[in-house]
């Protein structure tokens, strides 16, 4: 059982990590704001010059450090107090974003818009309720069930992306190249926890990076999971950032964070019960936390399609 003490420091330090990246996220989209256009169609060559600029953008690079930064603390207290603690927490994060997004980046918010915010920034609270299992891979018997969570996941990334070059120049581009972002994020998180438990199963130390960075040629099953995870981590983390920073650039950030804090709840966690055999101890919880997602985002899609239509 954790003592007081430790629940308190654990509370803290996430209180901290969540700060570090809502503060993070404001200051990245001050610094899109004088950054070019990421034109992700332009190609590889492209996105580096762009991403070369932004390094160079003093809010985005110090808003990328304390995102960066923000996950020391994020996972000290996941060790410390877990999911069910930590999760409603970042729920504080996003309070204090919203607010920020208002006052320091000004953007407007209707009425319509505030209620379905709302209920996205209350999706960590649901899902800490919902108590999840700690995920048991199997890396013998997952195989079928991963394969087929990973081909939907890059079949939803592709419609995404063909319906985000339809709506090109629009509020909805935005908002589909979001989708595409939070997929990959949460695919990258899916590749986390395969390499994780590769290390375990095959015991391989980090300080022999070798056998992961290039575990294929061991032609040992655990030390190609290992190089499988590593590389699906480090790939679709990657694509995540450049996608997600495209669609912070297109669209109202108090707007998209929201929506994808959500999915990139929920999609790992949709993983961890088909592929990984965890479970609830609260389903109900569960439910409303995925009733939430789709509900608001429609609402909050349809109201930023209407207000394209006006403007037309």
């Amino acid at each position: 059982m954790v003592d007081i003490v430790t629940t308190i420091f654990g509370i803290t330090i996430a209180l901290v990590a969540t700060a570090c990246f809502n503060l993070g996220i404001i200051l990245q989209k001050r610094g899109l704001r004088e950054s070019r256009e990421i034109k992700i169609e332009e190609g590889v060559r492209s996105l580096i010059t762009v991403f070369k600029e932004l390094c160079k953008n003093k809010p985005w690079f110090i808003g990328t450090a304390l995102g960066i930064i923000g996950m020391i603390p994020y996972a000290i207290a996941m060790g410390m107090v877990g999911i069910v603690v930590v999760q409603p927490i970042m729920s504080v994060g996003l309070i204090i974003f919203f607010i920020s997004a208002i006052k320091i980046l000004n953007e407007k918010v209707t009425y319509f818009e505030v209620i379905p915010i709302i209920l996205l920034i209350s999706v960590p609270i649901f899902i800490g309720l919902a108590q999840i299992s700690d995920p048991f891979i199997d890396l013998y018997g997952f195989v079928v069930p991963f394969l087929i969570f990973f081909v939907i996941m890059l079949c939803l990334s592709l419609v995404s992306f063909f319906f985000s070059k339809k709506k090109r120049g629009t509020r909805l581009e935005g908002i589909f190249i979001m989708f595409i972002g939070a997929i990959f994020y949460s695919l990258g998180a899916v590749f986390t926890n395969i390499l994780a438990q590769a290390l375990v199963d095959s015991n391989i130390f980090i300080p022999f990076f070798w056998e992961i960075l290039f575990g294929i040629f061991w032609f040992e099953y655990m030390h190609f999971w290992a190089f499988i995870g590593f590389w699906g981590l480090a790939v679709f983390n990657i694509a995540s950032v450049i996608f997600i920073q495209s669609s912070l650039q297109r669209s109202k950030a108090v707007f998209i964070i929201p929506i994808q804090n959500s999915i990139t709840f929920v999609i790992p966690i949709i993983a961890g019960l088909f592929v990984f055999n965890q479970n609830f101890k609260n389903n109900i919880f569960f439910i409303i936390t995925i009733v939430i997602v789709l509900i608001s985002t429609i609402i909050l899609s349809k109201y930023e399609a209407s207000i394209q239509n006006i403007d037309k």
